[in-house]
């Protein structure tokens, strides 16, 4: 039995999954997901590793937005992941090509410093940046519960690390572009996907897990093979 393992991006928890989480239980598809701890790159992928550890048999892994530079260490070196989804999510080698990759978007206008150093959306801007095509309840709903995270988590290693390969080198990868996205340009998305085996568009916000979880729920359990 396939598990497909969620896993979420910047600012969000797994509450963000619960609409694809339904519509996979729907379809009879084991499916898991988690809160990223937000203590770096090799913390939130070392929670994802202790996740892929416990679950018996093959695993589908998504990663959404930041969530796929997640995935991307996680699974490296694992042969228990069959398939690797990156929802608008970060699929590349290094942070060089990722600064090449990504067109500033109008998120980091609206990002506000916290005391601790950290950093939150602004939530007058939240609608626009990430749900912007979803139910204005469902929404209003979702930009209170968004979280802060530290200044500089997604930052990959010092420069004398040498980081293991991103795991798409090795397991099969597909990659989601949203086309109608405000969050990561759907022309840096497509850059990013050139290193996938399948690559779909769909024109979606950043967040089609909330405004098309069906949508979301189909091409994971057809990765997955079907109901379990």
């Amino acid at each position: 039995m396939t598990t497909v393992v969620l896993v979420h991006g910047a600012f969000h928890d797994a509450w963000c999954w619960e609409r694809v989480r339904s519509a996979l239980d729907d379809r009879g598809v084991a499916n898991l997901a988690l809160d990223l701890p937000f203590g770096g790159l090799d913390a939130d992928a070392g929670a994802v590793g202790a996740l892929l550890d416990a679950v018996d048999g093959p695993v589908v892994l998504c990663g959404h937005s930041y969530g796929g530079m997640v995935i991307s260490r996680a699974a490296s070196g694992r042969d228990d992941v069959e398939h690797l989804v990156y929802l608008c999510a970060v699929q590349v080698v290094d942070d060089a090509e990722m600064a090449e990759s990504f067109t500033a978007t109008r998120l980091v206008e609206h990002l506000l410093p916290g005391d601790d150093g950290g950093m939150s959306v602004n939530p007058d801007f939240a609608i626009e940046c990430f749900y912007h095509d979803c139910d204005p309840e469902l929404a209003a709903a979702a930009v209170e519960r968004l979280r802060p995270m530290g200044m500089g988590i997604t930052a990959t290693d010092a420069p004398d690390v040498v980081p293991p390969p991103p795991a798409w080198m090795q397991i099969p990868s597909t990659y989601v572009v949203c086309t109608d996205d405000r969050t990561i340009d759907a022309d840096s998305q497509r850059k990013m996907a050139t290193h996938a085996n399948i690559v779909v568009e769909w024109d979606t916000s950043h967040s089609p897990m909330l405004s098309q979880p069906d949508l979301v729920a189909d091409l994971l359990m057809g990765l997955a093979g079907g109901a379990s």
